[in-house]
């Protein structure tokens, strides 16, 4: 049964979950985060730091709305962490809030932290252990019994405050559903366990929602508040406040996840004897809890809070009030510690990893952390686990790709100048080099542009705002016409500069310029030479129409005087 995931998002470049993994229980896949429930211990660090808020966990509020609707009868049990999420005397506004949501009664977490109190008192005065880890925190649990099996026997065998209530609750009432209200998720990991009698666990933040679709606002009645020593359980260190000391122990507290690994550390080196170790690991204990972590609480006035509902008078706490339970319950509990199997690499197989990260040498294992692995080396190991990809390593990733766009860009048949906003030159691609004749000179890296080439255009960009320029200059020196187009980047203060030699394309241009001016000059002479021809041959065409008009002329006159004359001659003859 998972309790705790990721939802699908690209985790491609982040790790912030791995890097803040106490115990690397992470596992990244095609850019996918994936919590492993096997070594997980609950703590939901990872989901905290998530700046996707991918968080998804198991929400139990759904199937309580549908108990509720059947008739089912729901008692709950409060994690005295209430009082710094709502007021040191709100209890009685949240139960009668919870009573209207539907449960048939609502108890304070705090009677089942007095029962562990009592049996820890009791196995403190026969002192059988040497050392004694408390079992209050269900994270804590987890990570002795997974990851520190062989701390087991210093590990108390005793039910936690949740599974206590649930017992003590359960015997009152047989026929109840028991849900346990809490700032974490961890207790979830106990709802398995064989000796548990608490059905549904569900957070403060699950409880708020449920509220807030109810409309429903929690009073805090401070004036009505009275102190209860075993609230403190929710305060880091509290348990080992209130108990009654064996002066054969030492009483350590230890708050934060990162300390008590450090500690359980300690202790397998066997050193240290006669402790009791309150472990936490949230900071401040449950008041510092992951609905706490994600809020606006106070811690310090939190803190203050909880000891006011809690403890009566500093001075004299032994003589505090605290609740009255007189019925004996059996408080043992069987933790089975369990070790996650994980193969691991031959040196000879490390390396090959190793190298293919980039780490061909000792001295490019940078162990810079930001793949999440404190060493380059536990990365590699991660690789070969399956838990990690190559691809996570950043300097890797980047060299890599510098090394591509490096190749890419000297593989441009185009020149390319990148300068800075002081027209610093601060790249060059190979085709550029070669045109500019840079291997023959002094470099000219970190040297103005204007040694290279016309500035104005980059100048004016700048003046200007500009972020899109194109022109063509001629570079006297080099003989050669440039068509520039200028990209100005203002977010990283570069302006890249990307050439094309056009100096053949502009010969070829001159050269058929000069062709076409000459072929033009054919043209017109030829023009000229017709027109003459034509003026010749219309001043013979018209000397020879006028003398052709003057034969007709006179042929047409001879014609019709002919014809008179054949006129007067006919009458006489018909006469």
């Amino acid at each position: 049964m998972w309790i705790l995931r990721f939802k699908p998002v690209d985790c491609k470049n982040c790790y912030k979950c791995v890097r803040n993994c106490p115990v690397k229980a992470i596992r990244v896949k095609n850019h996918q985060a994936q919590i492993m429930q096997d070594a997980c211990i609950l703590c939901e660090k990872c989901t905290i730091v998530c700046p996707q808020h991918a968080k998804a966990e198991k929400n139990d509020v759904p199937s309580l709305k549908r108990m509720i609707a059947e008739g089912r009868e729901l008692v709950a049990s409060i994690n005295s962490a209430y009082i710094a999420k709502y007021g040191a005397g709100s209890f009685p506004s949240l139960r009668k809030a919870l009573l209207e949501l539907g449960f048939s009664d609502v108890r304070e977490g705090a009677e089942g932290a007095y029962l562990v109190k009592r049996e820890y008192e009791r196995l403190l005065e026969e002192g059988e252990k040497d050392v004694m880890i408390s079992s209050i925190c269900p994270s804590v649990v987890r990570l002795v019994k997974i990851h520190y099996p062989e701390l087991m026997d210093s590990l108390l065998s005793v039910l936690s405050p949740m599974q206590a209530h649930g017992k003590y609750l359960k015997e009152q009432n047989r026929e109840c559903t028991l849900v346990y209200i809490s700032p974490c998720i961890s207790p979830i990991a106990e709802l398995n366990e064989q000796i548990n009698d608490v059905s549904y666990v569900i957070s403060f933040d699950e409880l708020d929602d449920w509220f807030a679709e109810n409309q429903m606002c929690i009073e805090d009645e401070k004036e009505n508040v009275e102190p209860r020593l075993s609230r403190m359980r929710a305060l880091g260190g509290g348990m080992s406040r209130i108990m009654k000391k064996n002066p054969k122990y030492s009483y350590m507290n230890i708050e934060g996840i990162d300390n008590c690994i450090r500690v359980l550390n300690e202790l397998k080196e066997g050193n240290i004897h006669h402790c009791f170790l309150e472990l936490n690991a949230c900071d401040g204990g449950c008041i510092g809890g992951p609905s706490f972590q994600t809020s606006k609480v106070c811690r310090l006035q939190s803190q203050l809070e909880l000891e006011k509902a809690s403890i009566s008078d500093a001075s004299n706490i032994e003589n505090g009030k605290d609740f009255d339970i007189s019925e004996k319950i059996n408080m043992s509990r069987g933790i089975i510690g369990r070790v996650v199997e994980e193969s691991y690499p031959t040196e000879e197989e490390l390396h090959e990893i190793l190298v293919k990260m980039g780490k061909t040498s000792p001295l490019k294992e940078l162990n810079c952390g930001a793949c999440g692995y404190n060493t380059c080396r536990e990365k590699a190991i991660a690789i070969f686990q399956n838990k990690a990809e190559v691809s996570m390593c950043m300097p890797y990733m980047r060299e890599r790709e510098a090394s591509y766009a490096n190749k890419i860009i000297n593989a441009m048949p185009g020149m390319l100048v990148t300068v800075n906003t002081e027209l610093n030159v601060i790249q060059l691609n190979k085709a550029a080099m070669d045109l500019f004749d840079i291997r023959r000179k002094k470099s000219i890296i970190g040297q103005p542009v204007s040694e290279l080439m016309d500035d104005y255009a980059f100048v004016n960009m700048l003046s200007y705002g500009k972020t899109f320029s194109q022109d063509q200059i001629f570079v006297e020196e080099f003989k050669v016409y440039l068509d520039r187009v200028l990209t100005y980047d203002k977010s990283n203060g570069l302006i890249i500069c990307i050439m094309k030699n056009v100096t053949k394309e502009i010969a070829q241009q001159q050269e058929i310029q000069r062709t076409r001016i000459v072929a033009a000059r054919m043209a017109d002479k030829l023009a000229d030479e017709q027109l003459r021809i034509v003026h010749k041959i219309a001043e013979l065409l018209g000397e020879t129409a006028a003398d052709t008009k003057v034969a007709v002329e006179n042929l047409k006159e001879t014609i019709l005087a002919e014809k008179k004359e054949e006129k007067r001659e006919k009458p006489e003859v018909w006469l």
